[in-house]
């Protein structure tokens, strides 16, 4: 009972300070100190929605006209027209016109016109026009205008549009454009133009142009042109143009590239100016070759080749005909164009074969390295002739062998000749010719 005495008596006495505290101030009072309890019960009574506070501390809950200093609540403060200055709330802070200052809520900070300053909550902040400054919130900041600002969130972070920085434990979301910096543990997703960087555990997305950077732990997609550099663990794609490079894991995948394409599998119409490097890089209106020839090792040999003229991917097949035991093999290399000339070209290519002796396959290493330098002659639109030398490395693996000196029988003649405690290496100077289908 003495308790509800002396809050009676605090309440009477608040509502006799509206009085002797109150100002004019335009068309609202200004108070300079304001207690309250909650609304109505306060020094600014009824009249509350009226004045204007520079010092404001409710027990429970407060409501003004604005603010114009300083404010506490154990659980909610609400101005319907402006703050300019700090408001401190356990549960949330309201404010249903402009807010510049400082905002600190337990639970969330809330704004129905332009936001500039810092924003703390343990939820989220909800801004419902432009925000300028610091927004931090253990879960998500919710910005439906503008958004001119830093933005910390334990989940994520949501924008019209960006100009500044987003870092979210999940992700990131602009529906607009965004020249802005986004680091999320998932995601980052702007639907309009990107100019800046977005880092992210999983995907980025850029709907429209992307300018600058994206890194991804898996995927990043440019729905239009690309003005930068993609770095992605498993994969790349823009829908447009390429200028500056993909560099991912698995796949790169781009219209007209100029640039660098750097994965495992690269797709494109055109490389204008640059290069896809990889296991495989598939252009469209790239360089393509299938190549028929003779030589000393294999014997007889099928090869594909794909890529562009600066760089390609070869694949090979062969057998050894004039060996005593049936002998194949199959291979991989890369080539580029020393010189390409409508009538003549100069090709630098490294391969790699695996070599089966006498059965079908030999479970061991017995590969076949070369190094070949051709020369070809083009005898039309769609054939050419092509001539030039080889180095051969051949390495056997001796330790599968019950007699302990495997050597592999391949090469026609030795210019050297090493047998070592588990592997043997014999090399050759060789020859290829054949013939080329463009």
């Amino acid at each position: 009972m003495q308790n509800f005495k002396t809050i009676l008596i605090a309440i009477f006495c608040m509502l006799c300070m509206q009085h002797s505290y109150a100002q004019s101030y335009g068309n609202y009072k200004k108070v300079p100190v304001a207690l309250s309890l909650f609304p109505p019960l306060g020094t600014n009574g009824s009249n509350a929605g009226n004045c204007v506070n520079q010092f404001s501390l409710n027990l429970i809950a407060g409501y003004s006209a604005g603010l114009s200093g300083l404010e506490f609540s154990s659980a909610i403060n609400t101005e319907r027209d402006f703050v300019r200055g700090a408001q401190i709330a356990g549960i949330g802070n309201f404010v249903n016109g402009e807010f510049a200052g400082f905002q600190f809520a337990g639970f969330g900070n809330f704004n129905r016109n332009l936001s500039n300053g810092f924003q703390f909550a343990g939820f989220g902040n909800f801004n419902y026009a432009q925000a300028d400054g610091v927004l931090a919130a253990g879960f998500a900041n919710i910005t439906r205008g503008k958004s001119l600002a830093l933005q910390l969130a334990g989940f994520g972070n949501y924008c019209e549009d960006i100009e500044g920085f987003q870092a979210a434990g999940f992700m990131n979301m602009a529906k607009g454009d965004g020249k802005a910096i986004q680091l999320s543990g998932f995601s980052n997703i702007i639907m309009g133009n990107v100019n800046g960087i977005q880092g992210a555990g999983f995907m980025n997305i850029s709907k429209k142009k992307m300018e600058n950077l994206q890194a991804a732990g898996v995927i990043n997609i440019a729905g239009d042109n690309a003005n930068g550099v993609q770095i992605a663990g498993f994969a790349n794609f823009t829908n447009g143009n390429l200028t500056g490079a993909q560099i991912a894991g698995v796949l790169n995948v781009a219209k007209n590239v100029n640039g660098l394409q750097l994965g495992f599998i690269n797709i494109a119409d055109t490389i204008k100016s640059g290069i896809p490097i990889g296991i495989l890089s598939i252009v469209k209106n790239g360089f393509r070759e299938l190549e028929f020839s003779v030589g000393d090792a294999p014997n007889a040999q099928l090869a594909f080749k794909i890529g562009v003229d600066k760089f390609y991917n070869i694949f090979a097949i062969g057998t050894q005909l004039l060996s005593n035991d049936y002998s194949w093999g199959f291979g991989y290399g890369i080539g580029t164009h020393l010189v390409k000339k409508e009538d003549f070209a100069l090709q630098l290519e490294a391969m790699s074969f695996h070599m089966n002796e006498g059965e079908m396959w030999t479970n061991r290493e017995n590969d076949l390295q070369q190094i070949k330098l051709n020369f070809s002659k083009r005898l039309n639109s769609h054939f050419s002739l092509f001539a030039g030398p080889s180095v051969n490395l051949m390495i056997s693996d001796k330790r599968n062998n019950a007699e302990g000196n495997f050597k592999s029988n391949i090469p026609p003649y030795k210019l050297f000749s090493f047998s070592g405690k588990h592997h043997s290496a014999q090399g050759w100077i060789g020859f290829t010719a054949g013939l080329k289908i463009n």
